[in-house]
């Protein structure tokens, strides 16, 4: 990584040379340096997206995934460096390539954070791709629509019904990221997936990333409708006891929204609990980082309210 940076900062004729050769190797040669630049700072590659964006035309299949893959990592710290082509990537959902097509949705999914309106017309590609036969094309594409549904849960709640159907795939990918799609959603309307709930109540009883998710998709609904989730609150309790933090948290996290000072006596033991974890707020739309006391905490003060 410091050897290819070295590279582009004492023999800036090398990389642009590569740049300009015709030749397959040489460019994916290239693309690797910028790659490396771009992940150990992303604001000296910025001057040679045009380039790579250049070579998502290529024929040769290995430089697209190669390019799209760089200008993704660079996109990562600095969206706004992207934002430009998000045309562009829009029209590589339907390249033959599916390291190129994950790559220009992840791609839009970070653009799509602050700029939702230049990711719209990705996310009905994106659902077409939940049709799929392919385990990995469905797993990547939900995994891309809960990117851009986070930043923008408004992007996707027209398609709140294909994420309730998409609870019943057999890929645990798809399952676990409808599942947190359907919480963002319900966050913002209730009402869109309260058809979901009892399946969601089930997942509470599957493996760790369903129940994680289960768990913060009911938090996230109850916080604007806590009747909703009542159904859910003796397998919540349970979970209090779950051995994975992330599990515990989602729990006392959806029993704070129900805000039952009976219910809130068993997080008692949470209290202590410094367990580090990562949890979604829904009014600044990001994750925070916190442990499982303060949200214990932070569900006891919902109650003296």
């Amino acid at each position: 990584m410091l050897t290819n940076f070295f590279i582009y900062v004492t023999d800036r004729k090398i990389l642009e040379k590569l740049l300009e050769s015709p030749g397959t190797e040489a460019r994916i040669k290239a693309v690797d340096i910028l790659k490396s630049i771009g992940e150990e700072n992303p604001v000296v590659a910025e001057e040679f997206i045009p380039k790579l964006i250049e070579f998502l035309g290529d024929k040769n299949r290995a430089v697209r995934e190669a390019s799209i893959s760089a200008i993704a990592l660079i996109g990562e710290g600095y969206p706004a460096m992207i934002k430009s082509w998000a045309a562009k990537f829009i029209e590589l959902l339907d390249d033959e390539s599916m390291n190129v097509r994950r790559n220009a949705a992840y791609a839009l999914a970070l653009i799509g954070e602050e700029n939702p309106q230049l990711a719209e017309k990705a996310v009905p590609k994106l659902i077409d791709f939940l049709n799929s036969k392919s385990d990995i094309v469905r797993s990547n594409a939900a995994c891309s629509l809960a990117l851009l549904a986070k930043g923008n849960p408004s992007l996707v709640k027209n398609f709140a019904q294909r994420f309730m159907n998409a609870l019943e795939d057999e890929n645990e990918i798809v399952k676990t990221n409808s599942a947190y799609i359907l919480g963002l959603i319900g966050n913002e309307n209730p009402k869109l997936v309260e058809k979901a709930i009892p399946k969601l109540i089930k997942f509470l009883d599957e493996n760790a990333g369903l129940k994680e998710n289960a768990g913060y998709a009911l938090a996230l609904i109850g916080i604007k409708n806590q009747e909703l989730i009542k159904e859910a609150v003796p397998k919540l309790l349970a979970l209090l006891k779950d051995s994975r933090e992330e599990v515990r948290a989602a729990s006392v996290c959806a029993l704070g929204a129900v805000c039952n000072p009976e219910l809130l006596k068993s997080m008692k033991e949470l209290l202590t609990d410094s367990s580090l974890v990562n949890i979604y707020h829904p009014e600044g739309r990001v994750f925070i980082a916190t442990t499982v006391s303060e949200i214990a905490k932070e569900a006891k003060k919902k109650q003296s309210k």
